[in-house]
This record gives structure tokens, C-alpha cells and sequence, in this order.
């Protein structure tokens, strides 16, 4: 759910939430709190929350890990962060993660978009925030395929590296 800015905002995604900075090219401070709790403020280009399934999309282009898809937890990873140490962070699937935009100047007009599976649903400015937890139904996924994760993962890799 999000708070002020996008209303309350209920909406399903099965890869990837990206919350990142709009219009100027700075960086913006993002507070990340985990079931009530202050994890850490990433100064960056954005924050991508993946479950499995999204952790070969943009979390992997932005330095996080691959997951198995079968795995039940949830990815926080950085976009760019300013700072050598801003790693991505492994979550248990019942995990409640807070992004809120923090001032960074005086006018405290910093803009971060809100994406779901890539489709824009709104804006955040400094002080709103966006609530992530995972959702009360799952998805199944039909299987075209004989191969396993892992043999379709040594086999990209391959392709990657030669």
C-alpha cells in the first residue's frame, strides 16, 4: 500500500517494485525500514524490491543476486547507490519493507516514480512513502520447459561468458 501521493494503492506485481528518482539527474535519499524497524538510508538512483521470479530482471542488471524461483523471500537492491558498501539485502517472504523519500535540500522537492512489473502507477515526494509485503494469494506458473532453473541459468551464463 502507499501512502499520500498515490492514495492507498492495492495492486498485485509479481517481479519487481521500482521506486526511482524523477527528472533531475540527482540522486535521491531513500529511508528503508523493515517491519517497523530502520534499516538503513540508501543515497541512489532508486530501489528495486524483487521477489525470485524478478531477481533476473532489472535486480540482476542492477548488481543483486539471481534466486531461485522457488525460494520465498524478498530482494532489496540499490540503484546506484552512492557509496561503495550498499549491497543488496535478503529478506524473508514475510518481510513488511517501508521506502519513504527524505529531504535532501532545502526546497524539498525531490520526485521518486513508482513502478510495478514495469508499468508506472504513480509519484512519491519527500515524506510519502510506499508500504511492500507480500501479497495473501500466489501465482502458479506453468512450466514450458523440461529444464530445470539451474540448467537454464548455466546455460545463459555460458552464453555470457563464451
Amino acid at each position: 500500500s502507499v501512502s499520500r501521493g498515490l492514495g492507498d494503492v492495492y495492486k498485485r506485481q509479481l517481479n519487481d517494485i521500482v521506486i526511482h528518482r524523477s527528472g533531475a539527474l540527482q540522486m535521491v535519499d531513500f529511508i528503508i525500514s523493515v517491519n517497523g524497524e530502520y534499516l538503513n538510508t540508501y543515497s541512489a538512483d532508486g530501489i528495486i524490491i524483487a521477489t525470485p521470479t524478478g531477481s533476473t530482471a532489472y535486480n540482476m542488471s542492477a548488481g543483486g543476486p539471481i534466486v531461485d524461483p522457488r525460494a520465498e523471500l524478498i530482494l532489496i537492491t540499490p540503484i546506484s547507490p552512492h557509496t561503495l558498501n550498499a549491497k543488496s539485502i535478503v529478506l524473508g517472504a514475510d518481510a513488511e519493507i517501508t521506502v519513504e523519500i527524505a529531504p535532501r535540500r532545502i526546497e524539498k522537492d525531490e520526485k521518486a516514480e513508482v513502478s510495478f512489473d514495469g508499468e508506472h502507477v504513480g509519484m512519491l515526494t519527500v515524506g510519502e512513502r510506499i508500504v511492500v509485503k507480500k501479497a495473501g494469494t500466489r501465482t502458479r506458473i506453468l512450466k514450458l520447459s523440461k529444464l530445470s532453473f539451474l540448467e537454464r541459468l548455466g546455460k545463459k551464463l555460458q552464453g555470457y561468458i563464451g
